[in-house]
């Protein structure tokens, strides 16, 4: 997803700075198609510093009429009310800010957004998942099949690799281990509620009628390769008395 492919560009800058990422994220489903989304990011205060300086410094280069990278578009904004200011700016058609809130713990600092949505389409209004392939379709059977596809071929991996030709996919298992080694505390958690039973999904965890996709490097040093290739999240759930 768009969210995936821009926040691991970011990571290139954060891994000089001995950071990581954490996402928690849940799109939950009501039976007439509208829903809610419910976000929890976090980073460290430390790079979290390191990296406002370093805007900071880009900034003061380009006053002074020095060439300087274009910055990366990361949706990860750690200001409550930067994240309201950007909202009301592009203000998504049929998409509701509820909430947003910060807290700190144990040296991270966690910001929690939340969403209303009228339905998936607009869902794609949002930054998070603009651009994404996300669809929603009712098969023979009468059920709905949900479709999450990450990666893109022009999608930026850490010190240089690209997504869909040799890239992460193309890594061998040593240089894999080292990148791992490097993104150590990176986690990443979908999941997403809907509301008939699920039937069939590749989720790493379903409970009731939620199943999760769980990218955490420190157990899988492999997950790089699956949110840099062609993922593909997949979930079937019922569609007796919906009509989505």
């Amino acid at each position: 997803m768009k969210f995936v492919e821009r926040w691991i560009v970011v990571l290139a800058a954060v891994l000089a700075l001995a950071g990581c990422i954490k996402v928690d994220q849940t799109v939950s489903i009501n039976p007439d198609g509208s829903g809610t989304l419910d976000m929890v990011y976090g980073m460290s205060e430390q790079t979290i510093a390191q990296l406002e300086a370093m805007e900071q410094m880009a900034a003061s280069m380009k006053q002074e009429g020095m060439e300087v990278e274009a910055e990366s578009d990361s949706p990860l904004d750690f200001d409550e009310a930067e994240v309201r200011k950007k909202f009301a700016e592009k203000k998504p058609e049929g998409v509701q800010l509820l909430d947003v809130s910060s807290e700190s713990r144990d040296g991270w600092k966690y910001m929690n957004v939340k969403l209303a949505f009228d339905d998936l389409e607009s869902l794609k209004n949002t930054e998070f998942f603009e651009d994404n392939e996300l669809t929603i379709t009712k098969n023979a059977e009468g059920n709905y099949v949900l479709v999450q596809k990450l990666g893109s071929e022009e999608m930026g991996m850490p010190a240089g690799p690209q997504a869909g030709s040799e890239g992460a996919q193309g890594m061998d298992d040593k240089a894999m281990q080292a990148m791992a080694t490097m993104l150590s505390g990176l986690r990443i958690a979908m999941t997403v509620a809907v509301p008939g039973e699920v039937i069939e999904t590749n989720a790493t965890q379903v409970e009731g009628n939620r199943a999760s996709w769980v990218y955490d490097i420190d157990k899988d040093p492999q997950v790089l390769s699956k949110l840099g290739g062609k993922e593909e999240l997949r979930l079937v759930f019922s569609g007796e008395g919906l009509d989505l």
